[in-house]
């Protein structure tokens, strides 16, 4: 009868397949992660909003390039002629800032007094003053306000917590209206963020009308983008001039520009941004304004027809040691005139160029998806095709965002995709190596067993073949020395030859039977280890016990298992043999927790692990066979001896076909 021991391959083949399937379901969960840890962190912020430099220069850049070689597609010079820039500095030889008389009004609103009334000349669309005029009303400047209110803004650029320090009411009545000109500045220092509030309109009296109630914040709420301290909110409240309005600069010029000029978005489509849309950005492109001095115009030095049609900024552009304002810069600019930035947030309005942020709702829902997806791939793909895939996706989203930022105007943060893609490359890749692992040990796993397989096929064949061929011979040569020593009663050789052949005969039936044990086949499980340890009691002339706890025989093994079991007891009782110099084995077999446990004892010299050579290949066998069939096996002194060695070999009981 022949034992068969090839395991159905039904299983190993579904390997590859469930440890994809494993890859797949780490990999979206390491992505989910990766993006709850990283893409809403405060620090990726601070850096997302460093990088909003790197955007306006690289973006500049390009435009400027692309200027350069195809003129034909357009650029920034166009806008350069819808605002003209005067500025006051420290080459000025008269000094618009300088104190006033007790009592009296600042010099700059005499100066600009006669500098109105030449610019107007020029017949310029719009006149903007943002300059400083706190402080009593000088009447020639009153004067010149209202012969041309119908074109003149004035900017609030006053102490925002400090209501007096605003223009005086004379100066505010006699222009056409007024603005709020504070910009915003970014951690970063970058002034940026394109001022737009909430309108605040004023009643007739000092009640407030249910219509102005609309309009103004609730309490404890701030406007948007922080533009109105609560300062100004009360402040408003108790005004009496009728229309006027408190709004950011920009929101105020642009609108009049394109009423004026029939090109640009109305009032209306200024206000309707959102919430959800906010922050907003100014679109910083290096537009070089035509900008001259107060003096020159004075002085007659320019010709008033060069503000023909354009807006006309009045701003200061004092050094450092002069001016104490804070300094603030753009993103192309160290060190710029607060006309110039607010120079750049009308035209960003004026030509509907304002960078809107990517809404954070959304941004977070498509951060998980993604987050998700890249882990799935993370851990899918190999070492090498992962690394070019992520490098080339961290180039591609740089490149889209660049490209959205520019001619999208939509600023959509980078920083937490990058910081994602990294993290699930990393995550994915140790999942890939966890899973490429463990698929590599189970098919090294199934080959080693395929090897034993085949080398218990080898030997069972060449135990039969010793069976069917080489026992039958030796057993007739045999048989020839017995007719032999009948023939030759007074020759000793045939008699000899009779001893020695029934020991070769001996010999050889041990080797068959270990080879290939037969005794699992007749006996069964249990007798045949107890067959082993009684070999062992006969040949060694040991005391032996066996002992079985649980008095079952079947515990739903294959032909596979129930061998290696059996060549591993065989391999111990081999051990104690040869090693041990033991004089008392105990063997114990029994169910125990749904798990068999085969102990052997002895109470030989023990075992010395620091001292077993590398090439003890019984040990090695041992270890193999039970990694094969799943067991545990464990060497450690027995508790009931003062020396000696317990084996514990310990294996779940599966129920499997035989």
């Amino acid at each position: 009868m022949r034992l068969s021991l090839i395991r159905a391959p039904g299983p190993s083949a579904l390997k590859r397949d469930g440890l994809l399937f494993q890859r797949l379901t780490w990999g979206a969960a390491a992505g989910a992660l990766a993006t709850i840890l990283l893409a809403e962190s405060p620090v990726l912020d601070t850096m997302e909003m460093n990088l909003l430099e790197w955007r306006y220069k690289t973006g500049y850049e390009l435009a400027r390039t692309i200027q350069m070689v195809a003129p034909a597609l357009g650029g920034t010079g166009a806008r350069a002629q819808d605002i003209a820039i005067l500025t006051y500095d420290d080459d000025d030889q008269f000094d618009l800032e300088g104190e006033a008389v007790e009592g009296g009004p600042q010099p700059v609103q005499a100066v600009l007094a006669k500098l109105i009334p030449l610019i107007e000349s020029g017949n310029p669309l719009l006149i903007v003053l943002d300059i400083d005029l706190s402080g009593k009303a000088d009447p020639a400047l009153v004067k010149a306000l209202k012969q041309y209110r119908n074109n003149i803004i004035l900017a609030l650029s006053g102490n925002l917590d400090n209501p007096n320090d605003f223009p005086s009411s004379e100066l505010r009545k006699s222009v056409l209206t007024c603005a709020y000109d504070h910009l915003i500045k970014e951690p970063s220092g970058l002034v940026c963020r394109m001022p737009i509030s909430a309108n605040i309109f004023m009643p007739t009296d000092r009640q407030e009308s249910s219509e102005t109630r609309a309009h103004l914040p609730e309490p404890g709420i701030t406007p948007a983008l922080d533009i109105l301290p609560q300062g100004l909110v009360e402040y408003t409240r108790g005004l009496s001039a009728s229309g006027e309005a408190f709004e950011s600069l920009p929101e105020v010029v642009a609108p009049l520009m394109s009423s004026r000029v029939g090109v640009g978005p109305s009032k209306a489509q200024i206000s309707s941004f959102s919430k959800e849309e906010l922050p907003i950005y100014i679109k910083f492109s290096g537009t070089k304004y035509p900008t001259y001095k107060i003096s020159q115009v004075i002085r007659d030095e320019v010709k008033p027809v060069v503000f023909a049609g354009k807006v006309v900024m009045i701003g200061t552009n004092f050094s450092q040691k002069v001016d104490n304002t804070p300094p603030v810069r753009t993103p192309l600019q160290a060190k710029a005139p607060n006309a110039l930035i607010q120079a750049e947030a009308i035209s960003t309005l004026h030509n509907n160029e304002a960078i809107v942020s990517f809404p954070r709702s959304i941004l977070h829902h498509i951060l998980l998806l993604l987050g998700a997806a890249l882990g799935t791939v993370a851990s899918a793909l190999p070492m090498g095709r992962r690394t070019a895939a992520f490098l080339s996706t961290a180039m591609v989203l740089m490149l889209l965002t660049q490209i959205a930022f520019q001619w999208f105007n939509l600023q959509f943060p980078v920083l937490p995709l990058l910081a994602v893609l990294m993290l699930t490359y990393i995550f994915g890749t140790l999942i890939y190596l966890d899973t490429d692992l463990r698929l590599r040990n189970k098919e090294l796993a199934l080959a080693r067993e395929n090897m034993q397989v085949r080398a218990e096929e080898e030997r069972q064949r060449i135990a039969e073949d010793l069976h069917d061929e080489t026992l039958p011979a030796l057993s007739s040569v045999a048989r020839m020395a017995d007719r032999l020593a009948h023939d030759m009663t007074d020759n000793p050789v045939p008699l000899e030859m009779r001893e020695k052949l029934d020991g070769a005969i001996s010999e050889m039936r041990r080797v068959i039977n270990d080879l290939h044990p037969s005794v699992l086949e007749t006996m069964g499980f249990k007798p045949a280890l107890e067959n082993l340890l009684h070999i062992l009691a006969r040949e060694k002339l040991i005391h032996v016990d066996f002992i079985d706890a649980d008095g079952q025989d079947d515990y739903g093994f294959n032909n596979f298992t129930r061998l290696q079991l059996y060549r591993i007891v065989q391999e111990s009782l081999n051990n104690v043999q040869k090693h041990a110099h033991a004089n008392l084995v105990k063997l114990s077999i029994g169910a125990q927790s749904d798990n068999l446990v085969i102990t052997i004892t002895d109470n030989g010299k023990g075992i010395d692990y620091n001292s077993i050579r590398k090439d003890a290949h019984g040990l090695v066998n041992i270890r193999q066979r039970a990694q094969l069939i799943g067991a545990h096996v464990e060497w450690k002194k027995p508790e009931g001896f003062d020396t000696g060695t317990q084996v514990s070999l310990s294996i779940p009981i599966l129920k499997e076909d035989k």
